[in-house]
């Protein structure tokens, strides 16, 4: 009879605990809240009487999305000749080699203004769009799925002007597809003349241009990252002793690095930081 009892007692046991919530091993995702951000490249020209309207969009949607839209001005093609009234030149050859038509051909085939959300064809709009169509491209792509996190840190030596630069990535999700990773200046708060439509005359000489793209850490295309990657996988990629041109202002300097897929081209993650 005490046989049978305890018998009873572990077989009860074993019911009870199978009725147990099992675990799931997490997969690929975590419960992390989506903190992917949004990479809004706008084509531009001192020449370009329409462009500082496209600025002014681009301003708008920086103001209602926060650090979660990081804006590159980019200075390519016919509009950034210059003249006796335009005698600086903003263009660099990271902006020249992308504005090129080996490159996405923006300013040559499309024109000025026009921009691109994360390189990426959002509802259709095409790649390359203008203006009118960024605020719904970039709404589309705040809801984009998380790939990787970037950790961006500048270590910036005032006196000699020596930026050293490190960007970990790391994957949140499995990746097909090749990766890359570009590394590259901004400088905010340049003042310089610039053609506005808006105005009469439409010279405008002490326009102030923002998030102007001064040139490239590691190329115009960046450095490979990964072949593929898979959950977890890490890569830490460090840029020592850069020179920061004497003429830019390294108050208002900003290293820009993101991740982008080497087959679409599409930017994966992309993160800003100010070197001082």
């Amino acid at each position: 009879m005490k046989k049978l009892i305890a018998y009873s007692i572990i077989a009860i046991s074993i019911i009870v605990a199978s009725c147990d919530k099992i675990k799931v091993a997490p997969q690929n995702t975590t419960a992390k809240p989506n903190t992917r951000k949004i990479l809004l490249e706008d084509y531009t020209g001192h020449q370009c009487g329409n462009c500082p309207a496209a600025a002014g969009v681009a301003e708008n949607l920086s103001e209602k999305y926060g650090d979660k839209l990081i804006v590159i001005a980019v200075h390519a093609g016919f509009f950034t000749k210059l003249n006796s009234t335009y005698v600086t030149s903003y263009t660099c050859e990271a902006g020249n080699d992308w504005d090129a038509s080996t490159g996405f051909g923006i300013s040559g085939g499309a024109g000025n203004p026009n921009g691109m959300i994360n390189r990426k064809n959002y509802a259709d709009n095409g790649r390359i769009q203008k203006e009118t169509k960024w605020s719904t491209s970039v709404s589309l792509a705040s809801n984009d799925i998380e790939f990787c996190d970037l950790t961006l840190n500048a270590n910036y030596d005032a006196v000699n002007r020596k930026l050293n630069t490190t960007v970990k990535t790391k994957f949140r999700r499995h990746y097909d597809n090749k990766t890359k990773i570009s590394v590259v200046l901004t400088e905010d708060s340049i003042i310089g003349p610039q053609k506005d439509y808006s105005k009469n005359p439409d010279l405008v000489p002490n326009y102030t241009f923002m998030h102007l793209l001064r040139g490239s850490i590691n190329g115009s295309w960046g450095a490979d990252l990964l072949s593929s990657a898979k959950y977890q996988d890490s890569v830490i990629v460090s840029y020592p002793n850069f020179s920061i041109n004497p003429k830019f202002v390294d108050k208002n300097v900003s290293v820009v690095a993101f991740v982008y897929d080497d087959v679409t081209k599409e930017v994966l993650q992309v993160e800003k930081v100010k070197i001082r």
